[in-house]
């Protein structure tokens, strides 16, 4: 994907785009990895040290 239309997700609060969510990985055996199976709402702000909500903007640059 080229730059245009690329987002980032940042926290509400502060707009950092240092934030993690909650998600469960399943082990593939055919593949012998880990595969994301379930993303979950809760978000985590390690700049604000808190859950938070999370904001999709345009990326710039």
């Amino acid at each position: 994907m080229g730059e245009q239309g690329q987002v980032i997700f940042v926290c509400a609060s502060c707009a950092s785009p240092g934030i993690t969510r909650e998600a469960w990985s399943a082990w593939d055996v055919a593949s012998q990895s880990w595969r994301l199976s379930e993303l979950f709402d809760y978000a985590f702000c390690h700049r604000c040290h808190r859950r938070t909500q999370i904001e999709e903007r345009t990326a710039e640059g």
